[in-house]
């Protein structure tokens, strides 16, 4: 803890330095820019403004798949002052979209997604293999769910609020076939919901790649391929140059030390200023910087 710096404690000086270390600014959404399925947090669209001030470009890296790209727009424009383009924000479900478009990528996709994610796939022309048995009740029930139908060529999963066991030996058995692609969007363990945090895609996924014996291309963070995709973007800023901004220890502050970013966490989202203080000197997980909410760079 003893080299962890509060924003709000930053000298005149310090803050200078802090505002001159970075050129591009990597931001989570939820937890970060508003609660989880609610309203924008008190001063983070003031925050955001005052970092376009000072000549930083903003990129907002979410793993929500719940909403669209369009749908992400939209709450930030209802804050009257913030104009984000569709080329600020990485999505897990337009990376994998990407992803599959640059390999050409013609075969059918078994998507464990959310409606919105299939969208953004079935939009972009790309097939999606029919789905068997959303109800189990015999065992020749089951045996539809997981070998009925015409096989896939890639299997994707992201956040599915109607996963099932059936679903999974289904994607199972679909990736027995080596040539099946596996990919996955948002990787994180836990997600943030209601009062606390429900158990996330990653979890789900670790169960699949458990069973199959190999690594999916994970393009949602905290996935290395990811890395890549925002490595892309920016190829000429240095690792060094960026700031992440985020309220989660392993999908946001780890995957972001593993880049070379230097870090920025906000406790609005599920990690508290106990679980930070619990890390060694040196722990992956260990931010350079701490926030009580994003409206504290309002001040810089």
């Amino acid at each position: 803890m003893s080299s962890l710096k509060q924003i709000k404690e930053l000298s005149p000086e310090e803050r200078q330095d802090f505002v001159e270390s970075f050129d591009l600014v990597f931001c989570d959404c939820d937890g970060v820019v508003w609660y989880p399925l609610r309203e924008f947090i008190p001063r983070s669209a003031e925050a955001l403004t005052n970092l376009e001030r000072h000549g930083k470009k903003v990129t907002f890296v979410t793993n929500n798949s719940i909403i669209s790209v369009k749908d992400h727009i939209e709450k930030f424009s209802k804050q009257g002052q913030l104009l984000v383009h569709e080329d600020q924000i990485v999505h897990p479900a337009q990376t994998i979209c990407d992803h599959l478009k640059s390999i050409n990528f013609t075969g059918a996709i078994y998507c464990l997604a959310t409606n919105s994610f299939r969208k953004v796939l079935t939009d972009a022309g790309f097939q999606l293999a029919e789905e068997f048995g959303s109800v189990i009740k015999t065992l020749k029930d089951l045996n539809e769910a997981i070998y009925g139908g015409d096989p896939a060529q890639a299997v994707v999963i992201d956040v599915d609020f109607n996963l099932s066991a059936a679903k999974m030996m289904r994607a199972h058995v679909q990736l027995q076939n080596p040539e099946c692609l596996f990919l996955a969007g948002a990787a994180d363990a836990l997600i943030p919901f209601g009062k606390g945090e429900i158990i996330g895609p990653g979890a789900f996924i670790d169960v699949v790649t458990q069973a199959v014996g190999r690594q999916p291309i994970t393009l949602g963070k905290p996935g290395k391929e990811l890395r890549k995709v925002l490595l892309e973007r920016y190829p000429d800023i240095p690792a060094s140059r960026i700031l992440f901004v985020g309220d989660s220890l392993t999908s946001d502050i780890e995957f972001a030390r593993a880049s070379g970013y230097q870090t920025l966490l906000v406790l609005t989202g599920g990690t508290k200023l106990e679980d930070v203080e619990s890390l060694p000197s040196g722990h992956p997980q260990l931010p350079d910087y701490l926030a009580d909410f994003l409206g504290d760079l309002a001040d810089i």
